[in-house]
């Protein structure tokens, strides 16, 4: 019976022959062809010029945002302004005459699941809300309706 071959051995057998000189220096003129020619590395900043004018340019942008947030409606038209209260002027000619609420229409949406995960009774409501408006110098009363439409949601505590 013949002994068993060192591993040594085996291994040495599975490892593909090594290149010839010629070979390899073929390879490695092919690689450095290919990857073409070497950009020179950049050293660290050194210059104080690069950093003051980076801190000019950022105090320039800084300023004109402070501007821009501090004067944000010059040069605007007037209706283009968003409004939360309408001028006083506008509304000193006018008088609320009547006001009303009423629900056109009721629709059962049936359970809902909340976003926490309760289940919740939902309603569909389609409301109409009116205005009646007089203007004091025509006499003329102007009728606003502003409809909309809401979901009910009632939780449901028993099942």
């Amino acid at each position: 019976m013949q002994a068993p071959d060192p591993i040594e051995a085996v291994l040495a057998r599975l490892m593909p022959p090594a290149l010839g000189q010629n070979s390899q220096f073929e390879i490695d003129s092919m690689i450095d062809e290919l990857a073409g020619s070497r950009v020179p590395e950049r050293g660290s900043i050194v210059s104080l010029s690069w950093l003051i004018r980076t801190l000019a340019a950022g105090g320039i942008a800084a300023s004109f945002g402070a501007l821009c947030a501090v004067f944000p409606l010059v040069g605007s038209s007037p209706d283009s302004r968003v409004t939360i209260h309408p001028p006083r002027e506008t509304l000193s000619g006018l008088v609320l005459v009547s006001e009303s609420d009423r629900i056109e229409s009721m629709t059962d949406e049936g359970w809902q699941e909340d976003p926490d995960g309760s289940a919740m009774h939902a309603l569909r409501l389609i409301a109409v809300e009116e205005n009646s408006v007089r203007d004091e110098e025509s006499g003329m009363v102007v009728q606003i309706s502003e409809p909309r439409e809401e979901i009910l949601l009632t939780p449901i505590t028993a099942f």
